[in-house]
């Protein structure tokens, strides 16, 4: 992991304080097939995910991810987030948690709603199978949605009793990150290929993804040929997902789809 960098690390700016209104979402995340522990698909074939960033604690600080959860987060205070996602044999779980108490504009700004997210507390934990909650909260986590649900206080007060009686596993969660990353590297050279990363994520990458560009234009986050444009070297690259960089020249928020 790089060294910290305190003058971009919660709480000094540009970080301010999001107040908890005691909502929240559940959201869902897709999981490495390779992991021992329900980790986030480091390893996915043209589409390498860096969130949720156990790492720095965060979320939507290196992604462009689920946009409209992150600005309404941040407009309403729903600052708790239950992470489910599903693995071979055990179908949609619950595997982690984070409490949101910071938000920073993202590379493309406020006025296209990205934020980066970062919480003071998060706990991932062994998978929890709907069929082991309540018959309250069972219903909600059987509910189908495709990647993210928002969620009322009585839900996440019942949640948050659920997890509290839970083994905190998150350092053996940010483990087998590393270790993922590390296997990447000795298969393709690159800890996320699709970025052109050698390395993992840390505090010490944060300031670059929070230069906020001057009037972006937008961009799905997604592209109907899996290949993207950069506007400032013209290079094309393949990924399914938006990246806030261009991996070629490092410039931000200049991906259009090809």
């Amino acid at each position: 992991m790089n060294d910290p960098t305190p003058l971009v690390q919660p709480p000094a700016p540009p970080w301010k304080p999001i107040p908890d209104s005691g909502s929240g979402y559940l959201s869902v995340f897709l999981s490495d097939a390779l992991a021992r522990w329900p980790v986030r698909d480091v390893t996915r074939p043209g589409d390498n995910k860096s969130d949720p960033n156990l790492e720095t604690q965060t979320y939507g600080l290196f992604s462009t991810c689920e946009p409209s959860m992150r600005r309404i987060i941040v407009k309403t205070g729903a600052s708790n987030i239950f992470f489910m996602t599903s693995r071979k044999g055990l179908g949609r779980t619950l595997v982690g948690y984070y409490h949101i108490a910071w938000q920073a504009p993202g590379s493309r700004g406020e006025e296209q709603g990205d934020y980066a997210l970062a919480a003071d507390r998060i706990k991932f934990f062994e998978p929890i199978k709907p069929t082991e909650a309540s018959k309250t909260l069972r219903d909600v986590l059987e509910t189908r949605f495709r990647t993210q649900k928002p969620i009322s206080r009585d839900t996440t007060a019942a949640l948050l009793g659920l997890i509290e009686k839970t083994e905190d596993r998150t350092l053996a969660y940010v483990d087998e990150v590393r270790r993922l990353e590390q296997f990447s590297r000795w298969r393709t050279g690159f800890a996320y290929p699709s970025w052109g990363r050698v390395s993992g994520f840390g505090w010490g990458d944060a300031a670059e993804y929070l230069q906020v560009q001057e009037s972006p234009a937008a961009a799905p986050n997604s592209s109907p040929t899996g290949a993207w444009r950069c506007t400032a070297c013209e290079y094309v690259i393949e990924n399914r997902a938006l990246l806030k960089k261009c991996p070629v020249c490092g410039r931000q928020a200049t991906l259009r789809p090809a």
